[in-house]
């Protein structure tokens, strides 16, 4: 049998010369793909950092930018013409420099995009409207690229070491940030004390000078013309009566505890008839006295002249005199000297007799210098004081008093700010005096108030609505008293029933004063577990530094309590001189929102430049921005 034996060379040297260098080229050709892939891989490392480090860089970016919105309508001065246009200007500049920030080129004219996210409620789903930036907007998107060819800019492709000849890798990310939208209610103080700066009253210290208050007279004056009360100019005078008997006449200036007396031939007497019936006689002294100033003495002095009888000489004569007819003060006799009939008492409210009455018994007007004057001024005090109710008197919701005033100007710039604010914020109102109701329909018969009806969405965005609900209001438009905690009831309801989901629920609280009611039947105690010292701790030192016995104030800090478990932020503001500063920073703490105060002693000018300062706090108060998809 035949053998095969294979020869198994000994060394390398033993191959043929032809297949020497073999495995050289292999280990070369393994050597390069060795290289590309390592290659490779440092390029997908550098192109996955840099992107991580870009996708943050836009996170922050359209943070920051959707925030600066906000910020830039809050502080723009009144020399900026279009707010919205700089405030998306600004909003673009500091996209790019939080951008710039974190190393990453964002071109803020390009790269910074504007839309409103809505709620799509037949799809169920949030949408963005890219094209509605330019005139609102609630959602910025912010974009990085590397994908220019030119390696020395600063948003050129990432350089790479596998793409030889493409010049790098280009790279794209980008954020959107949404601001999520608020469902509001403004509780508004329709309470008498509303109109407490704008006339002389004793029923509190407003802090304001008497030439203020006569300012704010001359105003309310100014906005109800034409007005035409009788004779009597709008500057009050004292009411004079002149009497007549055998060509000798009198003329008596009364002042209440004191007379003017005025005649065209000498004095022989002069009797005085008091308020408690008394009377008294004043001796003239001489024959050529013809005028004096006359009051009560002794037992009757300060006491207030109803009525004088003047004892006079005879024309021509020194020795006969004459007696005048009685000049009586009275609230037949003023009426008759000024015009004043029951044919042209302005109003439904009140009539010609009370307002004699009031000028003639008012304390403050005694206080500030008016008492027994009758005008123009002390007859806006008295339908003021006594009857400022719509239903009484259909015009002084036209008139600026104070500082009802101010929280319509507020109430305004609240509107107008959300309007330019394009944030998908929706706004409803509430008022509240003795009692309380959601304001959503002005239907007057009065043909200067537009008809407005937003029963069937009370928290809207028809934010002009909103705004004309309060405007033709009036202090007391309803009634007179404080019922803070009714309020915040309705307010509760509203949101209750008309806060969309996802929103951010927020009351606005406002008083110039003192809860003083509360609702018929409902109780003013505390809920279960209530802990002042858990709920009031400002300093954190363990005890409260906020507590009360008052009925009305606990009355008020439950239905707090209810806003806050059910989620609802509630902000305060205090307005005025008699304002329970101490109840709203108590309601402002419990209620995790903000506590703004408009002090009192200052100009009216001053307090509504005040409150629209607060109201544009509360404005630009926005949830902080957060990241959501785009679509």
């Amino acid at each position: 049998m035949r053998r095969y034996f294979s020869r198994i060379p000994a060394r390398w040297s033993d191959l043929s010369p032809a297949r020497r260098g073999v495995f050289l080229v292999v280990g070369a050709i393994c050597l390069m793909a060795a290289l590309a892939f390592m290659a490779l891989a440092v390029d997908v490392g550098v192109a996955s950092l840099t992107k991580s480090q870009m996708q943050g860089a836009v996170d922050s970016a359209a943070l920051a930018g959707a925030m600066e919105i906000t910020n830039a309508l809050s502080t723009a001065g009144t020399n900026v013409s279009n707010v919205f246009t700089y405030a998306q200007a600004q909003a673009r500049t500091k996209a790019a420099a939080v951008a710039q920030m974190n190393n990453v080129y964002v071109n803020p004219s390009t790269d910074v995009y504007f839309g409103r996210r809505y709620y799509d409620s037949t799809t169920k789903t949030y949408l963005i409207d890219w094209n509605a930036g330019a005139s609102q907007t609630n959602v910025v998107k912010v974009v990085a690229r590397r994908d220019s060819s030119t390696s020395s800019a600063p948003d050129a492709k990432v350089p790479s070491l596998f793409a030889v000849g493409t010049g790098g890798t280009t790279i794209r990310t980008e954020a959107v940030a949404f601001v999520d939208p608020r469902d509001m209610v403004i509780v508004q103080d329709f309470s008498r004390s509303m109109n407490f700066d704008s006339y002389f009253t004793t029923e509190v210290d407003t802090g304001l000078t008497q030439t203020q208050i006569e300012d704010c007279l001359a105003m309310v004056w100014s906005d109800l013309q034409p007005l035409s009360l009788g004779s009597m100019t709008y500057t009050p005078q004292y009411f004079s009566l002149a009497q007549t008997s055998s060509s000798v006449t009198g003329t008596v200036t009364f002042k209440g505890a004191s007379v003017s007396v005025s005649n065209s031939t000498g004095l022989k007497s002069v009797k005085l008839t008091f308020s408690s019936g008394s009377t008294q006689t004043i001796s003239v002294s001489g024959t050529s006295t013809k005028s004096g100033d006359y009051s009560g003495s002794g037992r009757n002095s300060g006491a207030r002249i109803t009525s004088v009888t003047i004892s006079a000489y005879k024309v021509g004569s020194t020795s006969q005199t004459v007696t005048l007819p009685t000049h009586t003060y009275s609230s037949t006799t003023v009426c008759n000297a000024f015009g004043l009939t029951s044919g042209n008492y302005p109003y439904s409210g009140g009539n010609w007799s009370s307002y004699v009455s009031y000028v003639q018994t008012e304390t403050a007007l005694a206080n500030y210098g008016y008492q027994d004057m009758y005008g123009g001024m002390t007859f806006l005090c008295f339908i003021m004081k006594k009857y400022p109710e719509h239903s009484n008197n259909k015009d002084l919701w036209k008139t600026r008093h104070y500082p009802f005033q101010a929280c319509k100007d507020g109430q305004q710039l609240l509107c107008d700010y959300l309007t330019q604010l394009g944030f998908d914020d929706r706004l409803g109102m509430v008022s509240y005096d003795t009692n309380h109701r959601m304001e959503t329909v002005l239907n007057d018969s009065n043909p200067d108030f537009p008809k407005i009806d937003i029963s069937a969405a009370p928290i809207s965005k028809d934010y002009a609505s909103v705004a004309k609900l309060m405007q033709y209001k009036q202090a007391a438009y309803y009634s007179d008293a404080t019922n803070m905690g009714g309020g915040m009831k309705d307010a509760i309801a509203m949101l209750d029933a008309y806060k969309r989901d996802g929103s951010r629920p927020a009351i606005i609280l406002m008083t110039d004063g003192h809860a003083n009611t509360i609702d018929s039947g409902d109780s003013s105690a505390l809920p279960a577990g209530w802990d002042w010292n858990a709920l009031f701790d400002y300093n954190g030192d363990g005890s409260a530094d906020y507590t009360s016995t008052d009925s009305q104030v606990k009355y008020v800090l439950a239905k707090v309590k209810i806003a806050v478990d059910k989620g609802y932020t509630v902000h305060s503001v205090s307005v005025g001189s008699v304002a329970d500063r101490d109840l709203m920073k108590a309601v402002a703490w419990l209620g995790n929102g903000y506590w703004l105060d408009v002090p009192a002693g200052t100009t009216v000018a001053d307090m509504s430049t005040q409150m629209q300062t607060v109201f544009a706090k509360i404005a630009s108060a926005v949830p902080p921005a957060r990241l959501v998809p785009s679509n």
